[in-house]
């Protein structure tokens, strides 16, 4: 790699015009990195063509190499940060393989980016004429790649700053201190410290004087917890002068101006410890110039322990992430606002377009954006900085265009965008109070970046803009835009969590809420009704959003309610510190015009894009089938299909080779105590053994299981006391909820437990009667990345982590196991993180099965069924794998016997259907479900789940086959 060549090839015939000479100068660019044929010898594409989704139109990218860069380049002089937003915008949808740095050039300047550690700043700003010397920044494009060295990290210098001042935050909690400092005033005093460590490193406050402060109490006698009187005075008066109205004239805070913006309306001097002196000493060392307010707060937080980040919140979500909201309802929205009226240009008109320029900003300036759920700000913050992007590129155009001195005038005196225009609400006031400084600071970037005039002091007030308070319960401020990231809680937690009284409260306030629908849902739900009409909204959801009791009240409220969702990631793992997989949804209020946008992951777990003229709730590309309807014959009687076995406490399971002692010891106990095999060891286990017993006195009342003495003096001192204590706490919680709303409905959950404490709490009496008569079952994982069904004999409990199918059947094996269950089971399960649970109501009960089959055609499947089973076992035994091992095989590519039979049981079952295999399997199977349902509402017979009626000799589909308990 030598730049000295290109350099002054450049300075003798390169002009620097974007058009005529872009692909000259990169041609002579990858030359020097070491590429005889230049780009094309790296395998860089010029021109690449990216879609303009909203305008249906092409750009082109100048140059698109992936995975290693996108370089956009721009004419000699132009000022390259107006056109981060373009790159961005190609950057974001160049999927998959995305590159991992993008750079922009106008000749004499490379910017180098990488957004996956900052989407604002580069990591590098070099001239040309110093190539040579910096070109350790470029190893990334060598023909054999290295890690680049970049001079800045602004990600390490907020982590390093961050740290020290929460350690300090950590300190003033210590319950040892004296006198004792809560929580509320050591945050804000933290707070302030951070303002004056960044305003003295941006000249705001004068001659470092906090830092000189630090130091001069640094110079005290004294170590670790002893104290420093000095701070109490000398960095308190600081505070207090910060807060004073005009400039101080004399003394010790000599020219100190008035910062107010509510941070120092409430001044509270600390003595601050020793150590803690030294820690704030090492802060004022770091360049706070250069920090990252976007991700200050969960750094911040991550000083903390376990505790008091759970207690606080962490509301963090990556720039990028954050990026995939805020671009697509904000950004592109007002980037389509300014082309429209570039479009419509005419170089004769120059004053008319200059006022619907200015008309433009002045919309912009009243523009207002609300995070309901805002956390640390780090939306609102991403927010700020591209609304300011697009108001400079506004005010560009405008000079560029307006011809008189009184429209160019308004560029210098109009008001600007502001602080002002962002609303936030939380329930932490931590979060709150480190919101507002992350505006201050967003706002004093913008004039460091010379992005407006305005005065840099006081700070705004935003005291009235960001609030504490419960989002679900207060009024939201009048907004065009809302973003966030809500809370995440699963349903199944919300009670315990946040108590009877608020879940009480908060179905109260939304009776049109499903009950069953998890915590984020409530913020889609109350956002979508409070837009205006032809605005626009962005939210993070846990991936349920797009699944069954969730989505409707979420997305498909949404979208049955005059909304579009345009822009969406289907699920991702979650960049947060919560082990979660995600869903974004953008949408607008009213009609959309435009190309659609679904991000989707391959097994990868890269996206894919795809561009769809309409996405339907479930985010997903696979055809809709949330229409689909509950079947009579699968939610009536008999039932098929049942969860397994809950035993509810630890108490009730024994160690196998425990149980088989007391089997054999005395043969009786073997009535109550069963091999109980829960969907991990289905899969993962050697031949699918159970590695536990259940003590199941399910069908027994009190005194018939006392004669199990053994077994009846194990639950007696393990299960009893808990669940005596358990129900006492919900009578005491109940007796308070009681006083507070007479009304409000009481949990009996625990009482009912504990008066029937020697059974599990899902004792499936109905599942054991079906099993009563039976050799063997059908059972499936609840939760599973893959569609493996086992027959497992009936003398094996199902635990609630198993689907049981009470068919002793091959050809009801055969359905089951068929890739038309499995399809329909992820398009209408919901999922855990990128695994998908079978949940009854959704997927069981309106799974059509086959409603004409012949008897050939059983046959064949049942036989296709054995087939497949007697291969997959002998495999298993063979090469001693489990279940899992074998499935995880078949995802490579290759052959593979087991596929093909696999692929013989599916053209058995598409036979049985008559389904036609060149047609979407989900549009036939969500048909005949529709079919059938409307045949039942006509009273018309229609065929069940299993064998059919008519089959005269089912015992011949029954074999032997299945997972049998080793008691050796």
């Amino acid at each position: 790699m030598d730049f000295t060549l290109f350099i002054e090839y450049c300075n003798k015939h390169i002009k620097g015009d974007e058009k005529g000479e872009a692909q000259t100068f990169l041609d002579h660019f990858f030359t020097a990195l070491g590429y005889e044929d230049g780009y094309k010898g790296a395998g860089a594409d010029c021109e690449y063509r990216i879609k303009n989704e909203k305008k249906k139109t092409t750009s082109f990218a100048d140059l698109v190499w992936k995975p290693r860069v996108l370089i956009e380049m721009k004419k000699r002089g132009e000022d390259l940060s107006i056109h981060y937003q373009q790159a961005f915008s190609y950057w974001s949808q160049l999927v998959p393989n995305r590159p991992n740095y993008v750079m922009l050039c106008n000749f004499d300047e490379f910017w180098i980016y990488d957004f996956n550690k900052d989407i604002y700043d580069p990591q590098e700003k070099i001239d040309l004429e110093d190539l040579e010397k910096r070109k350790e920044a470029f190893t990334f494009l060598l023909p054999k790649e290295r890690k680049p060295l970049f001079q800045t990290d602004r990600t390490d210098v907020t982590k390093e700053a961050a740290y020290f001042v929460a350690v300090v935050y950590k300190s003033l909690l210590s319950k040892d201190r004296n006198p004792s400092i809560n929580r509320e005033d050591a945050m804000r005093y933290c707070l302030q410290c951070i303002l004056c460590m960044y305003a003295e490193d941006i000249d705001l406050l004068p001659e470092k004087i906090f830092t000189r402060l630090i130091e001069e109490c640094l110079e005290k006698e004294g170590t670790g917890f002893d104290k420093v009187p000095d701070t109490y005075d000398l960095i308190g008066g600081l505070f207090r002068e910060m807060n004073n109205k005009g400039i101080t004239p004399s003394g010790r805070y000599k020219d100190v101006d008035y910062f107010n913006g509510g941070l120092f309306e409430k001044i509270i001097p600390i003595e601050l410890s020793k150590k803690e002196v030294e820690y704030m000493d090492v802060a004022c060392t770091k360049n706070w110039r250069n920090i990252n307010p976007a991700i200050f707060g969960a750094i911040f937080e991550g000083g903390m322990d376990k505790d008091e980040r759970h207690e606080l919140g962490a509301h963090y979500t990556s720039e990028i992430d954050i990026k995939k909201i805020v671009d697509p309802v904000i950004v592109q929205p007002w980037r389509q606002k300014i082309d429209e009226v570039l479009d419509n240009h005419d170089p004769k008109e120059r004053e008319k377009t200059a006022e619907a320029l200015k008309a433009l900003h002045i919309e912009l300036t009243n523009y207002k954006v609300l995070d309901p759920a805002c956390g640390s700000g780090n939306f609102l913050f991403i927010a700020y900085k591209e609304i300011k992007l697009i108001e400079k590129e506004i005010l560009r155009h405008f000079k560029l265009i307006a011809d008189n001195k009184t429209s160019w005038n308004y560029s210098v005196n109009c008001r600007y965008v502001s602080t002002k225009q962002f609303f936030g609400i939380d329930l932490n006031p931590y979060a709150v109070e480190l919101a507002k400084v992350t505006l201050m600071i967003a706002k004093e970037m913008s004039i460091k970046e010379a992005m407006d005039k305005q005065e840099t002091l006081p700070l705004d007030n935003l005291d009235n803009n960001i609030i504490c308070g419960d989002a679900l319960f207060t009024a939201w401020p009048d907004c065009d835009v809302i973003i966030g990231n809500p809370p995440f809680q699963a349903r199944s937690k919300m009670l315990s969590e946040f108590g009877g009284e608020y879940m009480n409260k908060l179905w109260d306030a939304y009776p049109e809420m499903n009950k069953y629908a998890d915590f984020c849902t409530y913020w889609f739900y109350k956002a979508h009704k409070h837009l205006k009409a032809n605005c626009f909204a962005g939210l993070v959801g846990t991936n349920t959003i797009r699944e069954n009791n969730s989505r409707e009240s979420s997305l498909a409220y949404i979208v049955e309610n005059g909304g579009e969702i345009f822009n969406a990631v289907s699920s991702q793992h979650w960049s947060g510190e919560a082990a979660v997989f995600v869903s974004i949804a953008c949408w607008k209020k009213g009609q959309y015009e435009g190309v659609k946008i679904l991000y989707t992951t391959d097994t990868k777990n890269n996206f894919i894009k795809t561009e769809l003229e309409n996405i339907h709730s479930s985010l997903s590309l696979n055809v809709d089938v949330s229409s689909a309807k509950p079947l009579l014959v699968n939610t009536g009687r008999p039932k098929y299909c049942f969860m397994g076995q809950k035993h509810g406490h630890e108490g009730f399971l024994i160690e196998k080779s425990e149980a088989i002692k007391i089997i054999k010891a005395d043969k009786k106990y073997g009535d109550v105590l069963h091999p109980y095999l829960n969907g991990n060891e289905l899969v993962s286990n050697f031949n699918s053994q159970p590695e536990r017993f259940v003590i199941d006195f399910s069908l027994m009342n009190i005194l018939q299981s006392s004669s199990y003495k053994k077994l009846f003096e194990i639950i007696t001192k393990k299960v009893l006391p808990k669940r005596k204590e358990d129900a006492e706490k919900e009578i005491e919680a109940n007796k308070k909820l009681a006083e507070k709303n007479p009304k409000a409905k009481l949990a009996k959950s625990y009482q009912q437990y504990f008066d029937s404490w020697w059974h599990i709490i899902g004792k499936r009496p109905e599942l054991l009667e079906k099993l009563k008569d039976s050799k063997r079952y059908i059972a499936c994982s609840r939760v599973s990345l893959r569609p493996i069904f086992e027959l497992i004999s009936t003398e094996i409990r199902p635990n609630d982590s198993l689907i049981a199918f009470v068919f002793e059947d091959d050809y009801s094996f055969g359905i089951l196991q068929s890739k038309f269950h499995w399809e329909w089971w992820k398009a209408k399960c919901s999922t855990l993180e990128s695994r998908f649970r079978y949940t009854i109501d959704p997927v069981w009960d309106t799974f059509p099965w086959p409603q004409s089959p012949t008897e050939p055609q059983i046959k064949k499947i049942a036989a296709a069924a054995k087939a497949l089973r007697s291969a997959r076992t002998q495999a298993l035994q063979t090469h001693n794998m489990s279940l899992r091992d074998l499935y995880r095989l078949l995802e490579q590519p290759g052959a593979n016997p087991i596929k093909d039979l696999h692929a013989a049981l599916d053209k058995a079952v598409m036979e049985a259907y008559g389904f036609n295999d060149k047609e979407d399997l989900l549009k036939q199977l969500l048909e005949l479900n529709l079919r059938v349902a409307d045949k039942e509402s006509r009273k018309e017979k229609v065929q069940p789940p299993g064998l059919p009626d008519w089959v005269q000799h089912k015992e011949e589909y029954v074999s032997d086959d299945c997972v049998r308990f080793k008691w050796e």
